[in-house]
């Protein structure tokens, strides 16, 4: 019992010591959490395996592994703001708007080659006659594949977005 209160003493005195030296100098947010991330790992891997006098593993080492396992897995599926995420966000958000920009161009230019009217050797042929002087002609079916394609890259563009 006294090696086990020396050791604790020791330990707490390591401790305070560790604080002293982290009040010396500023941490940035990132060093911080790879402390927290190490100490969490050196709290798991020393408390997973202690043992009880009877060779199983106590309930308190068992609540406290199970503590430090909770809180790794709330670390890591919480990332609020860090800046390793900041070029990946920004390429996400840049290809968003590229889609998006391509998604309209496209459309715009099919409407405006279905609205404006060409010649006869630019509409190449009819597939479709309205009547004698109109119909749909091969243009036009460009044209709609055209605002099909915009459609799709619009859309993709946000669901994309909500997938990451």
């Amino acid at each position: 019992m006294p090696q086990e209160m020396k050791e604790k003493s020791e330990l707490d005195l390591r401790f305070e010591h560790f604080l002293e030296e982290l009040e010396k100098e500023p941490l940035s947010r990132l060093k911080a959490v790879e402390l927290e991330h190490n100490f969490l790992k050196a709290i798991h891997q020393h408390t997973s395996f202690k043992s009880s006098e009877h060779g199983m593993p106590s309930t308190a080492y068992a609540r406290d592994a199970e503590i430090v396992l909770d809180m790794e897995k709330l670390l890591k599926e919480k990332h609020l703001f860090s800046l390793q995420k900041i070029p990946e966000n920004a390429a996400r958000w840049a290809s968003g708007l590229a889609l998006s920009a391509v998604g309209v161009l496209f459309i715009t230019i099919g409407f405006v080659l279905i609205v404006t009217p060409a010649s006869p050797e630019f509409e190449i042929a009819t597939i479709f006659y309205f009547n004698e002087y109109d119909g749909f002609t091969v243009m036009d079916m460009f044209a709609l594949v055209l605002i099909f394609i915009g459609i799709y890259f619009f859309i993709r563009a946000f669901i994309a977005k909500d997938n990451n």
